[in-house]
């Protein structure tokens, strides 16, 4: 575990005692992720951003993917080391704040499953600034948020950055988790973006 000590506390406790309670708290990765990236020929490097018990990070490194997962959940970070460890997984867990870590390495692939809409726009910029320039030539953001927000909030920022971006794909996620016995009748969406120029 990389242990940094700048992250909100709040939001680290709250998720501490989640991940305590329940080790698998969101299941497993969506169907509908799982099938495009077992399709997705292109594999390489991966940041998982608010990656919390790493769900996702273990499927990618599953896939062959060189996984690098941060979240401000200790516990959660913890959780995704011993099954990255038992599993003999390349998996690089990071304690802290994605606005404040630094990279020195550029990814393949960018994940912000079910993130970026906790943020209001200013922070949602920020975010998509930063981790737009770690991006290799063809690499790729995705994005996994409520359906009830647009993609083309997440698109206008980007576009309104250094680059132009095009959508490789939208996919309705009809596989949402169901956390303590709730009844959820809503979707999730997920978006492909890459830059083009």
């Amino acid at each position: 575990i990389i242990l940094i000590t700048n992250y909100n506390m709040e939001k680290e406790k709250t998720f501490n005692q989640e991940y305590s309670e329940n080790e698998n708290l969101f299941g497993d990765p969506y169907n509908e992720f799982q099938d495009y990236f077992i399709k997705r020929t292109k594999k390489g490097s991966a940041l998982d951003i608010g990656c919390g018990q790493g769900r996702d990070s273990i499927f990618l490194a599953k896939l062959g993917y060189n996984v690098t997962s941060i979240d401000p959940s200790e516990v959660g970070i913890t959780q995704l080391d011993n099954t990255a460890n038992e599993l003999n997984l390349k998996i690089s867990g990071i304690v802290g704040d994605a606005f404040n870590q630094e990279f020195k390495q550029k990814f393949d692939l960018i994940l912000f499953d079910m993130l970026l809409h906790g943020f209001n726009k200013e922070q949602q910029q920020k975010l998509l600034s930063k981790y737009s320039e770690l991006l290799n030539n063809e690499g790729i953001i995705c994005i996994v948020f409520p359906e009830d927000i647009k993609k083309e909030n997440f698109l206008d920022i980007l576009n309104s950055q250094n680059h132009t971006w095009e959508l490789l794909g939208e996919i309705i996620i009809n596989d949402v988790p169901k956390i303590n016995g709730e009844d959820i009748d809503f979707k999730f969406i997920m978006i492909t973006v890459k830059i083009i120029n």
